[in-house]
């Protein structure tokens, strides 16, 4: 990869996360939804590495464990269709999907733990703790898995706040 692709691609993943943090839910996915197709060739889509997939299982087990004992159940009951389906699509293309293909390795480490759970205020420490299993999972099964556990964890917690769990 080039330099200015480099700085380009640095720039694209910037950017996004100033739309994910600014602009109003649901818009700010929506947009970055289609955004996706200039960044359909730099996303794994899936892949199949079994550590990896092993240490994000680890990972969200211990993250979800200490959310719900220390944190609790939500009291919060956004849009199901918001959490489940536009939240994971979007924040998993911008965390780790533009991260991992166009930030050096640390980096993308570090926005995909650290900066994701600075985002999600309620509880930055255990957000960063997803963070990591939804990094190890992107790394092991690709955006599809990710996305698909990003999607897992919002809707067990929508469950459990609506009282369907």
């Amino acid at each position: 990869m080039g330099y200015k692709e480099n700085v380009g691609g640095a720039a694209a993943v910037l950017l996004a996360t100033a739309v994910l943090a600014t602009a109003p839910r649901p818009l700010g996915h929506l947009a970055l939804l289609a955004a996706l197709p200039l960044f359909r060739r730099r996303v794994v889509w899936t892949r199949f590495e079994p550590s990896f997939i092993a240490s994000a299982a680890v990972a969200y087990l211990g993250a979800f464990l200490l959310d719900f004992f220390f944190v609790g159940i939500p009291r919060e009951r956004p849009p199901w269709w918001q959490v489940v389906v536009l939240a994971p699509l979007a924040e998993e293309l911008v965390f780790r999907a533009l991260a991992f293909a166009f930030l050096p390795p640390i980096l993308a480490w570090i926005f995909a733990v650290v900066i994701f759970g600075v985002l999600h205020p309620a509880n930055p420490l255990v957000a960063s703790l997803y963070g990591a299993s939804l990094a190890f999972m992107y790394r092991g099964g690709g955006y599809a898995a990710s996305t698909a556990l990003h999607a897992f964890n919002n809707a067990l917690w929508l469950a459990l706040a609506t009282g369907l769990l």
